[in-house]
């Protein structure tokens, strides 16, 4: 039986973690967050704390004494102006890795970056190419490179990157993508065909989880990719969820006219709009195609659990549940 900590499980792909560990019922775990769980069900695992208190960290931690731990924490978004706002992805890193070095029980860590420590749509040549043009991708940077600079670290240690998630709990943009396919506001764009790697999040908490269970040398001082193979294309992936919703078939809007309403969603959100739903920064990741080897991880953890038509028929049934569509 493995000890768990898991931080950031008030998160997106957390919660899917904790719903994971909750269903499984094998192992001690808690959830060290800042915010409150998602999920009330999985308040008694919660543990209120800031990555950057580093003494409640650590008595947290060395109380709970974990085997494995799988860090997901972190700071994310676009609109902030400062490297130093994402303090929590840098410090925070930092913290955890010297308050695990300190911490005897620890077999095994898992450090959470992201893809955009390239920018959108190029895939690196090896694990320690960084092309961020992200302040957020920059931190992640900052983040990969402090775990790879710790000497000697007595637990076996991995970096992950997920692509492109989605799935129950998820935020933006994919849960307004769904929103929007059911109120019939989306549209393909152009021919609509832009493929990419993508990752549905129950996939990819099995694939985190695996990562605990392997032999060490086959994940130590490692980076992947998580996500699903083989890539999806945006328009087949649209219309299932279409199909699955049983809403009015999407429309296409040729692409000068998207350019033009996301040049309006720009001028919006300098004015201080925020929500809107499209900018050029946004519809510039929508037509990015990208695919990503995941050969390596899907080596490790073994078949997808679900194929994208089964996730897309879970993540509707959930934001049904949760009164989001």
């Amino acid at each position: 039986m493995m000890r768990i900590l898991v931080t950031g499980g008030s998160g997106f792909i957390g919660t899917n973690y904790i719903n994971f560990l909750v269903q499984e019922g094998k192992h001690e775990f808690i959830n060290l967050d800042i915010k409150p769980p998602r999920n009330k069900a999985h308040q008694a695992f919660w543990r209120e704390c800031d990555l950057l208190d580093r003494p409640r960290l650590e008595q947290i931690i060395k109380d709970f004494k974990p085997t494995h731990v799988v860090h997901l924490a972190a700071k994310t978004g676009l609109d902030e102006k400062e490297l130093s706002d994402f303090a929590a992805n840098i410090e925070g890193v930092e913290n955890m890795v010297r308050i695990l070095r300190e911490t005897p029980s620890v077999e095994r860590a898992i450090f959470t970056s992201t893809l955009l420590v390239c920018q959108m749509g190029y895939v690196p040549k090896d694990d320690t190419e960084y092309k961020p043009t992200t302040l957020y991708g920059q931190s992640k940077v900052c983040g990969e490179k402090i775990v790879r600079s710790a000497k000697d670290l007595p637990y076996a240690w991995t970096i992950v990157r997920p692509i492109s998630v989605w799935g129950p709990y998820a935020e933006e943009p994919y849960r307004n993508f769904f929103q929007s396919v059911a109120r019939n506001w989306y549209f393909h764009i152009g021919s609509g065909h832009y493929k990419r790697s993508m990752g549905y999040v129950e996939n990819m908490v099995n694939q985190i989880h695996q990562l605990l269970l392997v032999p060490a040398e086959k994940m130590d001082h490692k980076v992947f990719y998580l996500g699903d193979s083989p890539p999806i294309d945006l328009y087949d992936f649209a219309n299932e969820v279409q199909k699955k919703l049983g809403v009015k078939k999407i429309r296409r809007l040729p692409l000068w006219a998207v350019q033009c309403i996301a040049k309006c969603g720009d001028m919006l959100k300098a004015m201080g709009w925020k929500k809107f739903p499209l900018t050029s920064f946004r519809l510039n990741n929508i037509r990015t195609e990208y695919v990503f080897n995941l050969n390596p991880i899907l080596e490790v953890s073994g078949p997808l659990l679900y194929d994208y038509q089964t996730g897309i028929e879970r993540t509707i049934q959930h934001m049904c549940e949760m009164g989001e569509i």
